[in-house]
């Protein structure tokens, strides 16, 4: 069994004082833009996580293959993505212009950008070894279907809500309010299929 080094767990106050930044304290704090700055602290953290566990020898005993990892990224970033929607949605609601979601716009960009760092980076680190077989080919089509279901479902929920609510009550759906919502239906999808590949990897291995 792989034992993962004890540096690793030196990685979870650098990750709390991100998910801080990005979450708990106002999105201007004495001039400094804290959720960019915390979004730069997590691709920190889990730039230097994914170098540590780089180091960990390999014995052959993994049972994580690249699509598993590739899908925990993802599932890592889609979490961070949608939760830093979701916690500011009353912003996204309140905002009339584009330049009013710039604060929230930025650390969510740093964090697409970053997923695309670390999806070139496992590539690299996997090199000339078989990515995908015939078992990733099924948890691939189950996610899909998943993540289908779930973005029918969304958007499903968007349009009964804007149809039944009377107008008096919508005034919070502006045209911006409405495509941030359809993103945020994008991002969950997402999180779902991850959420289902994950758990058939687990259920192959048992």
């Amino acid at each position: 069994m792989t034992r993962l080094p004890s540096s690793l767990f030196w990685l979870i106050a650098p990750a709390a004082l991100g998910l801080w930044l990005l979450v708990a304290i106002p999105s201007r704090w004495h001039g400094i833009d804290t959720g960019a700055l915390g979004a730069g602290v997590l691709l920190a953290v889990a730039a230097a996580g994914l170098w540590f566990a780089s180091r960990i020898p390999d014995d052959g005993a993994s049972t994580l293959s690249p699509g598993e990892q590739k899908r925990w990224v993802a599932l890592a970033f889609t979490g961070l993505i949608g939760g830093l929607m979701l916690f500011n949605a009353g912003i996204f609601a309140g905002a009339r212009t584009m330049a009013e979601l710039e604060n929230i716009g930025r650390p969510i960009a740093m964090l697409l950008v970053g997923w695309l760092i670390f999806g070139s980076v496992l590539r690299q680190r996997f090199g000339s070894a078989v990515q995908e077989d015939e078992r990733d080919t099924e948890v691939v089509r189950a996610a899909d279907d998943a993540s289908q279901i779930a973005l029918y479902l969304a958007v499903i929920a968007v349009a009964v809500t804007l149809g039944l609510t009377p107008p008096a009550r919508l005034a919070w759906a502006s045209p911006i309010a409405i495509a941030n919502l359809l993103m945020f239906a994008l991002v969950f999808a997402g999180f779902v299929g991850h959420v289902v590949a994950l758990r058939r990897y687990r259920r192959d291995r048992a």
